[in-house]
Formats: C-alpha cells, structure tokens, sequence
C-alpha cells in the first residue's frame, strides 16, 4: 500500500488549486457529429479580454524567449543587431500559432481560459473555422499595434463588438 504525498487527501481533485476552468461536456453522440457549446453569460467585459489577451502575449513570449535562450546557449554567443529582425519575425510566428491553433481546437485560448471566457457559438454548435480563428488573431494584432485605442469604442458600449469579435464573427464571452 502507498502512502499519498503530504497535502494529498486522496478523495479530492489534486488539480483543484489551478486556475483553469472545467472544460464543458461535449455531446459526441450528436446525429450531425457538431459538438454542443458552452452556455454563456454575457458578453466578456474589457477587462477580463484585457487579461486573456496579456495572458495570450506573456505565453508566446514565454515561448520566444526559451526558443531564443536555448539558441544562445548552443551558439554561446550573443545576437548581432541584424537577428532582431528574425527573432520579431519568429515571435510573430509563435504568437500566430498559440493564439490560431487553440481556438481552432478548444474555441479558447490559453489566456481565455484563464479569464474564463470563450468564442461565442454561432448556434450551429461548431468551433471557430481556421479562418475565423485567424481574422480574430488579425484584430487583436490590430488593437495591439493601435496600443488599445480601438477598444475605446467598446468601452462606451459594454455590448459592443470588438475589432476581433468583428473580424472574426464571433463575440467574446463569459464561461457560464
């Protein structure tokens, strides 16, 4: 018989004290083979966007940096100016990836499961399609490079649409 660890009860989640929600049970045996969405509460309010989106960047950057540290160490030596162009390119890159490929997959991304929100369904019960998912990278690009001014509109109108949520179809919500 094994002991558990110190602090393991044994009958609760040992995953409890993380701050990622439950993902919401899908309907697999559903006759068109669509999966049910989440139920929402509303629309995602600025600042929980505000987190997603600073989770979403403090990822890709994360990974940028141990790709770009991990480099250095093999080369054992440091960037000549000429590779921070390179290196712009490649976080590009990255943060294309991280942010497309999980709302391809799970209609989130990482940071948007931390602040708890999600792409509304568009009530056929279907993820967001490579090409929404990518218009919405491009308007979060878009408010990033506009240093946030585009959500001034929204700021008025809770209920407004976000340049993403525009380009992309899909509004921003809370997980219910």
């Amino acid at each position: 018989m094994s002991v558990p660890p110190a602090g393991f009860e044994g009958d609760g989640d040992r995953f409890a004290d993380l701050p990622l929600h439950p993902e919401p049970p899908h309907d697999l045996g559903a006759a068109s083979g669509a999966v049910t969405s989440p139920v929402s509460s509303g629309t995602a309010s600025i600042s929980d966007r505000a987190i997603g989106a600073a989770a979403d960047a403090a990822t890709a950057v994360l990974l940028v940096l141990v790709a770009l540290l991990g480099a250095f160490a093999a080369l054992g030596r440091t960037p000549r100016f000429e590779g921070l162009g390179w290196a712009a390119a490649f976080a590009l890159l990255v943060f294309f990836f991280a942010t497309v490929v999980p709302l391809v997959l799970f209609g989130r991304t990482v940071g948007m499961s931390l602040a708890g929100t999600a792409a509304r369904d568009d009530g056929a019960g279907r993820l967001l399609t490579p090409s929404e998912a990518a218009r919405r990278w491009v308007g979060t690009l878009l408010t990033f490079a506009g240093l946030g001014l585009p959500l001034f509109w929204t700021a008025r109108d809770p209920g407004a649409p976000t340049l993403a949520d525009r380009l992309s179809g899909r509004t921003l919500v809370r997980d219910g």
